[in-house]
Protein backbone atom coordinates (compact mmCIF):
# COMPACT_ATOMS: atom_id res chain seq x y z
CA UNK A 1 0.00 0.00 0.00
CA UNK A 2 2.72 2.45 0.57
CA UNK A 3 4.90 1.58 -2.60
CA UNK A 4 1.22 2.05 -4.49
CA UNK A 5 1.19 5.74 -2.62
CA UNK A 6 4.39 6.55 -3.71
CA UNK A 7 3.66 5.70 -7.18
CA UNK A 8 0.72 7.75 -7.37
CA UNK A 9 2.74 10.90 -5.58
CA UNK A 10 5.44 10.83 -8.14
CA UNK A 11 3.15 10.37 -11.22
CA UNK A 12 1.67 13.62 -9.50
CA UNK A 13 4.79 15.52 -9.23
CA UNK A 14 5.96 14.52 -12.41
CA UNK A 15 2.50 16.20 -14.21
CA UNK A 16 2.55 19.21 -12.32
CA UNK A 17 6.23 19.87 -12.61
CA UNK A 18 6.69 22.98 -15.61
CA UNK A 19 9.61 20.77 -17.59
CA UNK A 20 10.33 24.08 -20.20
CA UNK A 21 13.48 26.35 -18.68
CA UNK A 22 12.95 28.66 -16.34
CA UNK A 23 10.98 31.78 -17.75
CA UNK A 24 10.40 30.17 -21.67
CA UNK A 25 6.95 29.62 -19.97
CA UNK A 26 6.69 33.59 -19.77
CA UNK A 27 6.99 34.37 -23.89
CA UNK A 28 4.24 34.39 -25.73
CA UNK A 29 6.62 34.87 -29.08
CA UNK A 30 10.58 34.83 -29.74
CA UNK A 31 11.92 38.24 -30.42
CA UNK A 32 10.76 39.85 -33.63
CA UNK A 33 13.10 40.49 -36.14
CA UNK A 34 12.77 44.42 -37.67
CA UNK A 35 14.55 45.82 -41.02
CA UNK A 36 14.43 49.15 -41.51
CA UNK A 37 15.87 51.69 -43.92
CA UNK A 38 16.42 55.22 -43.71
CA UNK A 39 17.25 58.16 -45.82
CA UNK A 40 18.66 61.04 -44.49
CA UNK A 41 16.32 63.62 -43.39
CA UNK A 42 19.05 66.23 -43.06
CA UNK A 43 22.34 66.44 -45.04
CA UNK A 44 25.20 69.16 -45.54
CA UNK A 45 28.45 69.76 -46.76
CA UNK A 46 31.76 72.22 -45.54
CA UNK A 47 35.06 72.63 -47.02
CA UNK A 48 37.67 73.69 -43.94
CA UNK A 49 41.64 74.21 -43.52
CA UNK A 50 43.02 71.89 -40.96
CA UNK A 51 46.31 71.66 -39.69
CA UNK A 52 48.46 69.12 -41.24
CA UNK A 53 51.37 69.32 -38.99
CA UNK A 54 51.32 65.77 -37.62
CA UNK A 55 51.06 63.51 -40.85
CA UNK A 56 53.69 60.81 -41.11
CA UNK A 57 55.05 62.85 -44.25
CA UNK A 58 56.17 66.03 -45.26
CA UNK A 59 53.82 67.02 -48.92
CA UNK A 60 55.03 69.64 -51.33
CA UNK A 61 54.16 70.29 -54.83
CA UNK A 62 51.22 71.40 -56.50
CA UNK A 63 48.89 70.97 -59.48
CA UNK A 64 45.97 72.79 -61.21
CA UNK A 65 44.26 71.27 -57.94
CA UNK A 66 46.20 71.66 -55.05
CA UNK A 67 49.06 73.42 -53.90
CA UNK A 68 51.29 71.72 -50.73
CA UNK A 69 54.28 74.00 -49.14
CA UNK A 70 56.57 72.50 -46.55
CA UNK A 71 57.27 74.64 -43.40
CA UNK A 72 60.73 73.31 -41.12
CA UNK A 73 61.81 75.40 -37.60
CA UNK A 74 65.28 74.71 -36.43
CA UNK A 75 66.68 75.87 -32.81
CA UNK A 76 69.51 77.84 -34.35
CA UNK A 77 71.34 79.63 -31.62
CA UNK A 78 73.19 82.92 -32.02
CA UNK A 79 77.21 81.98 -31.60
CA UNK A 80 79.87 82.48 -33.64
CA UNK A 81 78.07 83.38 -37.16
CA UNK A 82 80.95 85.69 -37.88
CA UNK A 83 83.22 82.38 -38.81
CA UNK A 84 80.32 80.01 -40.97
CA UNK A 85 81.63 78.61 -43.86
CA UNK A 86 78.43 77.44 -45.72
CA UNK A 87 75.05 76.39 -43.95
CA UNK A 88 73.42 72.90 -45.89
CA UNK A 89 69.63 72.21 -45.86
CA UNK A 90 69.52 68.13 -45.65
CA UNK A 91 65.93 66.77 -46.79
CA UNK A 92 64.72 62.47 -47.06
CA UNK A 93 63.12 61.47 -50.11
CA UNK A 94 59.97 59.09 -49.06
CA UNK A 95 59.73 58.30 -52.89
CA UNK A 96 60.98 58.11 -56.05
CA UNK A 97 59.21 61.19 -57.71
CA UNK A 98 61.32 64.83 -58.54
CA UNK A 99 60.57 67.95 -57.02
CA UNK A 100 62.20 70.97 -57.40
CA UNK A 101 61.94 73.68 -54.95
CA UNK A 102 63.22 77.30 -53.89
CA UNK A 103 63.22 77.97 -49.90
CA UNK A 104 62.81 81.44 -48.07
CA UNK A 105 63.08 82.35 -44.61
CA UNK A 106 59.58 82.82 -43.01
CA UNK A 107 58.83 85.83 -41.16
CA UNK A 108 55.88 85.20 -38.80
CA UNK A 109 56.18 82.21 -36.04
CA UNK A 110 54.34 79.42 -36.71
CA UNK A 111 53.37 76.05 -34.77
CA UNK A 112 52.84 72.73 -35.79
CA UNK A 113 49.94 71.84 -34.28
CA UNK A 114 47.79 74.57 -35.66
CA UNK A 115 49.36 75.63 -38.25
CA UNK A 116 47.19 75.96 -41.91
CA UNK A 117 47.12 77.86 -45.43
CA UNK A 118 45.04 80.05 -43.48
CA UNK A 119 46.70 80.26 -39.94
CA UNK A 120 49.80 80.51 -38.56
CA UNK A 121 48.75 79.20 -35.59
CA UNK A 122 45.61 79.10 -33.18
CA UNK A 123 44.99 83.32 -33.30
CA UNK A 124 47.38 84.36 -35.80
CA UNK A 125 46.97 84.57 -39.25
CA UNK A 126 49.05 84.98 -42.03
CA UNK A 127 49.37 87.88 -43.65
CA UNK A 128 49.23 86.53 -47.00
CA UNK A 129 47.57 83.06 -47.07
CA UNK A 130 49.85 80.56 -47.52
CA UNK A 131 53.03 81.46 -44.98
CA UNK A 132 54.76 84.86 -44.93
CA UNK A 133 58.29 85.29 -45.85
CA UNK A 134 61.00 87.56 -46.55
CA UNK A 135 61.72 88.20 -50.53
CA UNK A 136 65.04 87.17 -51.27
CA UNK A 137 65.88 83.70 -52.20
CA UNK A 138 67.58 81.40 -49.48
CA UNK A 139 68.26 78.08 -51.64
CA UNK A 140 66.91 75.95 -53.92
CA UNK A 141 67.47 72.32 -55.14
CA UNK A 142 65.22 69.62 -56.13
CA UNK A 143 64.27 66.20 -54.52
CA UNK A 144 65.80 63.23 -55.68
CA UNK A 145 67.48 60.40 -54.86
CA UNK A 146 67.22 59.50 -51.12
CA UNK A 147 68.75 62.80 -49.67
CA UNK A 148 69.16 66.16 -51.02
CA UNK A 149 71.50 68.85 -50.11
CA UNK A 150 70.75 72.51 -50.69
CA UNK A 151 73.40 75.31 -50.19
CA UNK A 152 71.53 78.09 -48.63
CA UNK A 153 72.43 81.93 -49.26
CA UNK A 154 75.01 82.88 -46.58
CA UNK A 155 74.58 86.38 -47.43
CA UNK A 156 71.08 86.20 -45.27
CA UNK A 157 72.37 84.37 -42.41
CA UNK A 158 71.95 87.04 -39.81
CA UNK A 159 67.73 87.08 -41.14
CA UNK A 160 67.69 82.99 -40.70
CA UNK A 161 69.02 83.38 -37.05
CA UNK A 162 67.92 86.45 -35.86
CA UNK A 163 64.82 87.38 -37.53
CA UNK A 164 63.09 84.17 -39.46
CA UNK A 165 60.96 81.40 -38.01
CA UNK A 166 62.19 78.84 -40.00
CA UNK A 167 62.30 78.25 -43.86
CA UNK A 168 59.47 77.76 -46.28
CA UNK A 169 59.91 75.41 -48.92
CA UNK A 170 58.10 76.28 -52.06
CA UNK A 171 57.38 73.52 -55.28
CA UNK A 172 58.47 74.54 -58.58
CA UNK A 173 57.39 71.46 -60.71
CA UNK A 174 54.27 69.82 -61.18
CA UNK A 175 53.30 66.94 -59.28
CA UNK A 176 53.73 65.59 -55.48
CA UNK A 177 56.74 64.48 -53.75
CA UNK A 178 56.99 63.28 -49.69
CA UNK A 179 59.59 64.39 -47.37
CA UNK A 180 60.70 62.60 -44.05
CA UNK A 181 59.59 64.69 -40.87
CA UNK A 182 60.91 64.90 -37.75
CA UNK A 183 59.91 61.86 -36.12
CA UNK A 184 62.61 59.79 -37.28
CA UNK A 185 66.17 61.28 -36.30
CA UNK A 186 67.83 59.26 -38.48
CA UNK A 187 65.64 60.82 -41.61
CA UNK A 188 64.71 64.19 -40.16
CA UNK A 189 65.27 67.34 -41.60
CA UNK A 190 68.19 69.11 -40.83
CA UNK A 191 70.48 72.46 -40.91
CA UNK A 192 74.30 71.78 -40.71
CA UNK A 193 76.73 75.28 -40.22
CA UNK A 194 80.05 74.14 -41.53
CA UNK A 195 82.86 76.43 -40.01
CA UNK A 196 85.97 78.07 -41.05
CA UNK A 197 88.84 75.79 -38.84
CA UNK A 198 86.27 72.64 -40.56
CA UNK A 199 84.07 71.99 -37.54
CA UNK A 200 80.45 71.29 -37.87
CA UNK A 201 76.87 72.17 -36.04
CA UNK A 202 73.86 70.08 -36.73
CA UNK A 203 70.70 71.11 -35.84
CA UNK A 204 67.11 69.25 -35.97
CA UNK A 205 63.87 70.46 -37.06
CA UNK A 206 62.25 70.91 -33.56
CA UNK A 207 58.73 71.76 -35.81
CA UNK A 208 57.44 70.89 -39.03
CA UNK A 209 54.62 71.20 -41.00
CA UNK A 210 52.87 71.44 -44.88
CA UNK A 211 50.06 73.11 -45.63
CA UNK A 212 47.84 72.56 -48.24
CA UNK A 213 45.14 74.77 -50.57
CA UNK A 214 42.99 73.72 -53.07
CA UNK A 215 42.27 76.24 -56.31
CA UNK A 216 40.03 73.74 -57.68
CA UNK A 217 37.50 72.60 -55.10
CA UNK A 218 35.10 75.09 -56.34
CA UNK A 219 31.91 73.15 -54.03
CA UNK A 220 28.56 74.32 -54.83
CA UNK A 221 25.92 74.78 -52.18
CA UNK A 222 24.62 71.31 -53.30
CA UNK A 223 27.67 69.32 -53.51
CA UNK A 224 28.30 66.38 -50.96
CA UNK A 225 32.07 65.61 -50.78
CA UNK A 226 34.58 64.01 -48.57
CA UNK A 227 38.13 65.07 -48.93
CA UNK A 228 42.02 64.92 -47.33
CA UNK A 229 44.30 67.74 -47.14
CA UNK A 230 41.99 71.06 -47.38
CA UNK A 231 39.52 68.72 -45.44
CA UNK A 232 36.07 68.81 -46.76
CA UNK A 233 33.19 66.72 -44.56
CA UNK A 234 29.58 65.72 -45.17
CA UNK A 235 27.07 65.95 -42.52
CA UNK A 236 24.63 63.31 -42.47
CA UNK A 237 21.66 62.88 -40.13
CA UNK A 238 19.49 59.71 -39.81
CA UNK A 239 15.79 60.14 -37.47
CA UNK A 240 15.60 56.81 -35.30
CA UNK A 241 12.30 57.79 -33.39
CA UNK A 242 10.62 55.08 -34.86
CA UNK A 243 12.50 52.88 -33.30
CA UNK A 244 11.68 51.29 -29.52
CA UNK A 245 14.17 52.69 -27.02
CA UNK A 246 13.78 49.02 -25.49
CA UNK A 247 15.33 47.86 -29.33
CA UNK A 248 18.28 45.49 -29.36
CA UNK A 249 20.41 46.46 -32.95
CA UNK A 250 21.68 43.50 -34.54
CA UNK A 251 23.50 45.67 -37.20
CA UNK A 252 23.40 49.36 -38.99
CA UNK A 253 24.83 49.97 -41.84
CA UNK A 254 25.52 53.12 -44.24
CA UNK A 255 25.64 52.38 -47.85
CA UNK A 256 26.12 54.49 -50.67
CA UNK A 257 28.32 54.53 -54.22
CA UNK A 258 30.67 57.78 -54.53
CA UNK A 259 31.64 59.21 -58.00
CA UNK A 260 35.92 59.99 -57.51
CA UNK A 261 36.87 63.70 -58.52
CA UNK A 262 40.45 63.84 -57.08
CA UNK A 263 42.97 61.03 -55.95
CA UNK A 264 46.93 60.73 -55.68
CA UNK A 265 46.37 57.03 -53.63
CA UNK A 266 45.17 53.60 -54.87
CA UNK A 267 42.92 53.46 -51.23
CA UNK A 268 40.58 56.36 -49.65
CA UNK A 269 39.57 55.90 -46.25
CA UNK A 270 37.09 57.61 -44.43
CA UNK A 271 36.11 57.77 -40.82
CA UNK A 272 32.24 58.27 -39.36
CA UNK A 273 32.67 60.64 -36.46
CA UNK A 274 29.95 61.22 -33.65
CA UNK A 275 28.63 65.03 -33.40
CA UNK A 276 28.37 65.78 -29.76
CA UNK A 277 26.61 69.04 -30.21
CA UNK A 278 23.61 70.51 -32.96
CA UNK A 279 24.97 70.89 -36.56
CA UNK A 280 21.65 72.84 -36.90
CA UNK A 281 22.39 75.27 -34.35
CA UNK A 282 26.73 75.08 -34.36
CA UNK A 283 27.19 74.27 -38.16
CA UNK A 284 30.61 73.54 -39.33
CA UNK A 285 31.79 74.79 -35.90
CA UNK A 286 29.79 72.19 -34.34
CA UNK A 287 32.17 69.64 -31.90
CA UNK A 288 32.39 65.96 -32.83
CA UNK A 289 33.96 62.74 -31.79
CA UNK A 290 37.83 62.93 -32.94
CA UNK A 291 37.90 59.09 -32.28
CA UNK A 292 35.86 57.27 -35.30
CA UNK A 293 32.92 55.74 -34.58
CA UNK A 294 33.82 53.57 -37.89
CA UNK A 295 36.27 53.56 -40.57
CA UNK A 296 35.92 52.35 -44.01
CA UNK A 297 38.44 51.87 -47.04
CA UNK A 298 37.34 52.61 -50.92
CA UNK A 299 39.04 51.70 -53.88
CA UNK A 300 38.03 53.52 -57.37
CA UNK A 301 37.88 52.10 -60.14
CA UNK A 302 35.00 49.39 -60.40
CA UNK A 303 32.07 51.22 -61.51
CA UNK A 304 29.84 49.65 -59.03
CA UNK A 305 31.93 50.28 -56.07
CA UNK A 306 29.58 50.51 -53.16
CA UNK A 307 31.15 52.18 -49.61
CA UNK A 308 29.93 50.48 -46.72
CA UNK A 309 30.20 52.19 -42.96
CA UNK A 310 29.06 49.58 -40.05
CA UNK A 311 27.83 51.94 -37.36
CA UNK A 312 25.77 48.91 -35.51
CA UNK A 313 27.22 50.47 -31.58
CA UNK A 314 26.70 54.45 -32.51
CA UNK A 315 23.09 53.13 -33.22
CA UNK A 316 22.22 51.33 -30.49
CA UNK A 317 23.77 54.04 -28.07
CA UNK A 318 21.44 56.78 -29.98
CA UNK A 319 18.48 54.42 -29.67
CA UNK A 320 18.69 53.20 -26.09
CA UNK A 321 20.37 56.32 -24.37
CA UNK A 322 18.48 59.41 -26.33
CA UNK A 323 18.76 61.57 -23.11
CA UNK A 324 22.57 60.84 -22.48
CA UNK A 325 23.84 60.10 -25.77
CA UNK A 326 21.43 62.36 -28.21
CA UNK A 327 21.41 62.08 -32.25
CA UNK A 328 22.83 64.93 -33.76
CA UNK A 329 24.42 63.09 -36.77
CA UNK A 330 27.27 61.96 -37.89
CA UNK A 331 30.58 63.58 -40.28
CA UNK A 332 32.10 61.65 -42.76
CA UNK A 333 35.73 62.53 -43.37
CA UNK A 334 38.86 61.33 -44.53
CA UNK A 335 40.71 58.86 -42.28
CA UNK A 336 43.51 60.94 -41.54
CA UNK A 337 43.01 64.50 -42.93
CA UNK A 338 46.68 64.66 -43.36
CA UNK A 339 46.37 61.97 -46.26
CA UNK A 340 47.53 62.46 -49.70
CA UNK A 341 44.58 64.61 -50.91
CA UNK A 342 41.48 62.91 -52.52
CA UNK A 343 38.00 64.13 -53.20
CA UNK A 344 34.63 61.86 -53.84
CA UNK A 345 31.25 62.99 -54.54
CA UNK A 346 28.33 61.78 -52.49
CA UNK A 347 24.60 61.64 -54.57
CA UNK A 348 22.16 63.17 -52.61
CA UNK A 349 18.84 61.51 -54.08
CA UNK A 350 18.69 58.04 -56.47
CA UNK A 351 19.99 54.42 -56.00
CA UNK A 352 23.38 55.66 -55.56
CA UNK A 353 22.54 57.83 -52.32
CA UNK A 354 23.59 57.42 -48.57
CA UNK A 355 21.10 54.91 -46.95
CA UNK A 356 21.16 53.70 -43.62
CA UNK A 357 19.74 50.13 -43.40
CA UNK A 358 19.42 49.02 -39.57
CA UNK A 359 18.21 45.39 -38.15
CA UNK A 360 17.36 45.29 -34.92
CA UNK A 361 15.42 42.84 -32.15
CA UNK A 362 12.64 43.69 -30.34
CA UNK A 363 12.19 41.93 -27.03
CA UNK A 364 9.24 39.49 -26.48
CA UNK A 365 6.40 39.85 -25.03
CA UNK A 366 5.97 37.78 -21.68
CA UNK A 367 2.30 36.33 -20.37
CA UNK A 368 2.16 39.19 -17.99
CA UNK A 369 1.91 42.11 -20.59
CA UNK A 370 -1.64 42.76 -21.64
Amino acid sequence: MVKQLASVFCLFLLVACNTLPVGFDQFENLPATEVLELLPDSIDCYAKYVPLGFADHLLLGKDNQYESRVLLKFPLRDSSLDSVASIHLILYHQDSIPMGFICRACSTDWSTSAVTWRMADSITQWFSPGGDWWPFLLGEGKLEGDSTVVELNIDYLDTLVHRSSGIILFPCDTGFSTIATLSTSTTAPRLIFNYLDGKKRIYYATEDAHIIDSIGIGLLPTDLVVGSGVAVRTWLHFALESIPSAATIARAEISFQPRTLYRRTDTLWLAAHRLTESYLSRGKSANFDETPSATSAYVPGDNDTIVRIEITALVQNWVSRTDSFPNYGLLLTAQPEWMKPFRFKIFRTGALAPKLKIQYLLPPEDRFSR
